[in-house]
Protein backbone atom coordinates (compact mmCIF):
# COMPACT_ATOMS: atom_id res chain seq x y z
CA UNK A 1 0.00 0.00 0.00
CA UNK A 2 1.69 3.10 -0.82
CA UNK A 3 1.31 6.23 1.33
CA UNK A 4 -1.65 8.21 -0.43
CA UNK A 5 -3.31 4.70 -0.35
CA UNK A 6 -2.57 4.76 3.91
CA UNK A 7 -3.80 8.19 4.50
CA UNK A 8 -6.85 7.68 2.62
CA UNK A 9 -7.63 4.09 4.21
CA UNK A 10 -6.88 5.27 7.48
CA UNK A 11 -10.18 5.73 10.53
CA UNK A 12 -10.58 6.01 14.14
CA UNK A 13 -12.10 2.79 15.09
CA UNK A 14 -13.57 1.40 18.11
CA UNK A 15 -14.49 -2.64 17.07
CA UNK A 16 -11.81 -4.67 17.22
CA UNK A 17 -11.54 -8.56 16.43
CA UNK A 18 -9.91 -10.80 18.78
CA UNK A 19 -6.90 -11.29 16.84
CA UNK A 20 -3.34 -11.21 17.98
CA UNK A 21 -1.18 -8.34 16.65
CA UNK A 22 2.46 -9.39 15.51
CA UNK A 23 5.23 -7.76 17.01
CA UNK A 24 6.42 -8.30 13.87
CA UNK A 25 3.80 -5.19 12.84
CA UNK A 26 4.41 -3.18 16.33
CA UNK A 27 7.54 -2.85 15.98
CA UNK A 28 7.41 -1.69 12.44
CA UNK A 29 4.75 0.75 13.47
CA UNK A 30 7.37 1.93 16.22
CA UNK A 31 10.13 2.52 13.98
CA UNK A 32 7.61 4.47 11.78
CA UNK A 33 7.00 6.91 14.82
CA UNK A 34 10.41 6.96 15.69
CA UNK A 35 11.67 8.32 11.98
CA UNK A 36 8.68 11.56 12.34
CA UNK A 37 10.20 14.89 12.62
CA UNK A 38 11.59 15.94 15.96
CA UNK A 39 12.22 19.01 16.79
CA UNK A 40 16.01 19.59 16.93
CA UNK A 41 16.36 16.01 16.69
CA UNK A 42 15.90 16.21 20.09
CA UNK A 43 14.06 12.18 19.60
CA UNK A 44 12.19 12.65 23.08
CA UNK A 45 10.05 10.03 22.51
CA UNK A 46 9.46 6.71 24.71
CA UNK A 47 6.91 3.66 23.95
CA UNK A 48 5.10 1.56 26.20
CA UNK A 49 3.39 -1.40 24.74
CA UNK A 50 0.31 -2.70 26.21
CA UNK A 51 -0.68 -6.24 25.84
CA UNK A 52 -1.60 -7.34 29.01
CA UNK A 53 -5.70 -7.41 28.82
CA UNK A 54 -6.00 -6.89 32.60
CA UNK A 55 -3.87 -3.55 32.31
CA UNK A 56 -5.83 -2.53 29.46
CA UNK A 57 -9.30 -3.10 30.85
CA UNK A 58 -7.87 -0.37 33.29
CA UNK A 59 -7.65 2.02 30.64
CA UNK A 60 -11.37 2.25 30.84
CA UNK A 61 -11.35 4.60 33.82
CA UNK A 62 -7.90 5.89 32.68
CA UNK A 63 -9.96 7.03 29.56
CA UNK A 64 -13.26 8.11 31.68
CA UNK A 65 -15.48 5.64 30.74
CA UNK A 66 -14.37 4.95 27.02
CA UNK A 67 -15.34 1.48 27.09
CA UNK A 68 -14.35 0.43 23.75
CA UNK A 69 -10.40 1.02 24.77
CA UNK A 70 -10.60 -2.40 26.62
CA UNK A 71 -11.18 -4.31 23.56
CA UNK A 72 -8.38 -2.96 21.81
CA UNK A 73 -5.82 -6.08 21.70
CA UNK A 74 -2.95 -3.75 22.17
CA UNK A 75 -2.51 0.01 23.14
CA UNK A 76 0.71 1.79 23.06
CA UNK A 77 1.11 4.88 25.30
CA UNK A 78 3.23 7.36 24.08
CA UNK A 79 5.28 9.22 26.47
CA UNK A 80 8.08 12.80 25.85
CA UNK A 81 11.37 12.90 28.04
CA UNK A 82 10.42 16.67 27.83
CA UNK A 83 13.21 17.95 29.95
CA UNK A 84 15.40 16.87 26.78
CA UNK A 85 13.19 19.61 25.17
CA UNK A 86 13.36 22.02 28.24
CA UNK A 87 16.99 22.06 28.22
CA UNK A 88 17.12 22.30 24.34
CA UNK A 89 14.10 24.92 23.96
CA UNK A 90 13.20 26.39 27.59
CA UNK A 91 9.44 27.71 27.74
CA UNK A 92 8.96 26.31 24.03
CA UNK A 93 9.21 22.89 24.71
CA UNK A 94 5.48 21.90 25.64
CA UNK A 95 4.97 23.05 21.65
CA UNK A 96 7.69 20.81 19.95
CA UNK A 97 6.52 18.04 21.99
CA UNK A 98 2.96 18.68 21.02
CA UNK A 99 4.41 18.76 17.44
CA UNK A 100 6.59 15.93 17.62
CA UNK A 101 4.42 13.58 19.12
CA UNK A 102 1.23 14.28 16.86
CA UNK A 103 3.47 13.57 13.68
CA UNK A 104 4.88 10.34 15.29
CA UNK A 105 1.21 9.37 16.09
CA UNK A 106 0.05 9.34 12.23
CA UNK A 107 3.04 7.89 11.35
CA UNK A 108 2.43 5.04 13.71
CA UNK A 109 -1.16 4.95 12.51
CA UNK A 110 -0.51 4.57 8.72
CA UNK A 111 1.75 2.56 9.38
CA UNK A 112 -1.10 0.30 11.24
CA UNK A 113 -3.10 0.92 8.16
CA UNK A 114 -0.62 0.05 5.80
CA UNK A 115 -0.33 -3.47 7.05
CA UNK A 116 -4.16 -3.86 7.72
CA UNK A 117 -5.36 -3.00 10.79
CA UNK A 118 -6.57 0.40 12.23
CA UNK A 119 -6.05 2.29 15.55
CA UNK A 120 -7.39 5.20 17.56
CA UNK A 121 -5.65 8.06 19.11
CA UNK A 122 -7.55 8.65 22.82
CA UNK A 123 -6.73 11.93 24.05
CA UNK A 124 -9.12 11.99 26.78
CA UNK A 125 -6.74 10.28 29.77
CA UNK A 126 -5.65 11.16 33.09
CA UNK A 127 -1.86 11.54 32.99
CA UNK A 128 -1.28 10.41 36.67
CA UNK A 129 -2.95 7.41 36.24
CA UNK A 130 -1.28 6.43 32.98
CA UNK A 131 2.07 6.95 34.76
CA UNK A 132 0.48 5.15 37.78
CA UNK A 133 -0.45 2.42 36.28
CA UNK A 134 2.48 1.95 33.53
CA UNK A 135 5.45 3.41 36.17
CA UNK A 136 6.28 5.97 34.16
CA UNK A 137 8.52 8.74 35.67
CA UNK A 138 7.44 11.80 36.97
CA UNK A 139 9.71 13.90 34.69
CA UNK A 140 7.68 11.94 31.44
CA UNK A 141 4.94 13.45 29.90
CA UNK A 142 2.45 11.09 28.46
CA UNK A 143 1.27 12.55 24.72
CA UNK A 144 -0.77 9.89 23.12
CA UNK A 145 -2.60 6.71 24.06
CA UNK A 146 -3.23 4.71 21.24
CA UNK A 147 -5.58 1.67 20.91
CA UNK A 148 -5.28 -0.75 17.93
CA UNK A 149 -6.05 -4.10 16.36
CA UNK A 150 -7.89 -5.49 13.04
CA UNK A 151 -11.11 -3.25 12.66
CA UNK A 152 -14.28 -5.80 13.30
CA UNK A 153 -16.27 -3.03 12.02
CA UNK A 154 -16.88 -1.47 8.12
CA UNK A 155 -15.67 1.95 8.19
CA UNK A 156 -17.46 5.00 5.59
CA UNK A 157 -15.54 7.32 4.02
CA UNK A 158 -16.09 10.72 5.92
CA UNK A 159 -16.72 13.76 4.36
CA UNK A 160 -13.83 16.23 3.95
CA UNK A 161 -14.19 19.85 3.52
CA UNK A 162 -13.23 21.08 -0.03
CA UNK A 163 -10.14 21.85 -0.22
CA UNK A 164 -10.54 24.85 -2.35
CA UNK A 165 -12.59 26.41 0.15
CA UNK A 166 -9.63 26.16 3.33
CA UNK A 167 -6.38 27.04 1.12
CA UNK A 168 -5.53 30.46 0.29
CA UNK A 169 -2.31 31.97 -1.51
CA UNK A 170 0.26 34.80 -0.29
CA UNK A 171 -2.64 36.19 2.17
CA UNK A 172 -5.78 34.52 3.93
CA UNK A 173 -8.82 34.93 2.13
CA UNK A 174 -7.02 34.88 -1.36
CA UNK A 175 -8.10 31.89 -2.87
CA UNK A 176 -7.42 29.66 -5.35
CA UNK A 177 -8.74 30.61 -8.87
CA UNK A 178 -7.61 27.84 -11.10
CA UNK A 179 -8.63 24.48 -11.92
CA UNK A 180 -7.49 21.58 -9.34
CA UNK A 181 -4.67 19.78 -10.46
CA UNK A 182 -6.12 16.59 -8.75
CA UNK A 183 -9.30 15.48 -6.58
CA UNK A 184 -9.90 16.36 -3.35
CA UNK A 185 -11.77 14.44 -1.18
Amino acid sequence: MDVLEAIHNRRSVRFFKDQKVSDEIIFNALESALWAPSAGNVQDKEFIVVRNEEKIRKFVDICYDQTWVAKAPVIIVMVSRINLLRMKFGDRAEHYASLSAGMAVENLLLSITANGLQGTHVGLYDEDEVKRLLRIPEDRKVYSIIALGYSREETVVPKRVNLKAITFFDKHGRKWVKKVPRKTY
